[in-house]
């Protein structure tokens, strides 16, 4: 097969798919086919974490494989990203450069290998591999070739697809933050005739003395869809609006404990053992209160979400950082975990694995936030032992404007 054929039938699929995970698959399909190899495989590159991880990984062993990150020069993969440069490997057994911890998991046995960079505009976007050559043979230079052709049009397609996702994700939230905007005054007076009835009747309540286990039951039901419902609309304006940050100076010990006293009763129902652990070094912090207290609630309500029926553990831990100019304040449990394949996404606008229940909001109204402050928030989580969330802030941001 030759290099136009080759362009040919990779751009025949390209300019009409706009799903990534369905483009990388077709991509390695075809690499696959046309240079006549037993496997392939697409590794994508995290900018961020500065590591390449396998986005597209099919078979019994993908979520194994999915666990897998490389660094920039480990493994074939990694050194070819480095160098941005074909790789041809004829033996990999004799080539020190082989990581082999792809084969142990997936029990497939890598005999020859081709990588190839992904790169568009200068831009390292991962590496495209081909695995074991049909019939004994090795891969040739007219191989790689080949393979040059197929990972320009694939660098290609996987810039326009972001790029096209990236459209679509801002046009829908410019339709959010317009509406919400318009919206906004009625939604809260809304809410606040809500909340203040239930005041009313949970006020009746305790004056009659009287207790109707059914009332009681259904009344509860109200007031934690009308909690919904407030959480909803706020991370819908706090994601929809730029704001800069209104700092106000308090002990960030009352304050964590303030904000997640408003799930005291849901431990206790759940049987959750809540635990703090703060830096006695840290005392007044300068923070934007509704913005930091949104964040802090994201978090903690996933977390409680996260523990299994019997119940479980939080602890939420504070610690001084470089010298007295940051701190860290990190919300960690022993839940069920989150999958390696949902840990790259779930800071990503409308992302959720919640099924219908999940807005795809929350998590992204925390980066939102955290970043309006000038710090960052990072995840580290393991499935089946838990998830702990760090959220790193300065003492006293920048660029807020100071509560006199």
């Amino acid at each position: 097969m030759d290099k136009y054929t080759v362009l040919q039938r990779i751009s025949s699929f390209i300019s009409s798919i706009y799903n990534l995970q369905e483009l990388l698959s077709h991509i390695m399909e075809e690499s696959k086919n046309i240079l006549n190899a037993e496997a392939s495989s697409l590794l994508l590159y995290d900018s961020k974490e500065k590591v390449l991880f396998f986005e597209v990984a099919e078979g019994e062993k993908s979520k194994d494989l999915k666990k897998i990150k490389l660094r920039l020069g480990q493994g074939i993969a990694g050194t070819c990203a480095r160098e941005r440069k074909i790789i041809n490997v004829k033996d990999v057994s004799r080539d020190k450069r082989h990581f082999n911890e792809a084969d142990r998991k997936t029990t497939f046995c890598t005999r020859n290998i081709l990588a190839v960079p992904l790169v568009r505009k200068r831009k390292l976007l991962g590496v495209l591999e081909v695995l074991n050559k049909k019939n004994g043979e090795f891969f040739t230079k007219k191989d790689e070739e080949l393979m040059e052709v197929i990972a320009s049009q694939a660098a290609l397609c996987i810039e326009n697809t972001a790029l096209y996702q990236e459209n679509i994700r801002n046009a829908r939230m410019a339709g959010v933050g317009e509406t919400m905007i318009s919206l906004s005054h009625d939604i809260k007076n809304i809410l606040n005739g809500l909340t203040g009835g239930i005041y009313l009747v949970d006020t009746s309540f305790s004056e009659s003395g009287r207790d109707n286990e059914y009332v009681r039951e259904g009344w509860k039901i109200v007031k934690n869809n009308v909690g919904r419902i407030s959480d909803l609309i706020m991370d819908m304006l706090n994601y929809s609006t730029k704001k800069m940050p209104y700092l106000e100076d308090v002990s960030l010990e009352s304050f964590i404990k303030d904000s997640v006293s408003v799930y005291s009763e849901k431990l206790k129902e759940k049987n959750v053992l809540l635990e703090f652990s703060f830096d006695s070094g840290i005392g007044s912090v300068s923070l934007d209160k509704t913005g930091i207290n949104r964040a802090v609630l994201n978090i903690f309500g996933n977390a409680l979400e996260a523990l299994p029926p019997e119940g479980g553990r939080i602890k939420i831990s504070t610690r001084l950082l470089e010298g007295g100019r940051k701190y860290s304040l990190e919300i960690s449990d022993n839940g069920r975990g989150i999958p390696p394949e949902n840990l790259r996404h779930i800071f990503e606008i409308f992302f959720t694995t919640k099924g219908h229940k999940g807005t795809g909001l929350g998590l992204a109204v925390v980066r939102k936030i955290v970043s309006e402050h000038r710090g960052t928030v990072t995840v580290d989580s393991e499935e089946g032992k838990g998830t702990t969330f760090t959220l790193t802030l300065p003492m006293e941001p920048s660029n807020g404007q100071k509560k006199a």
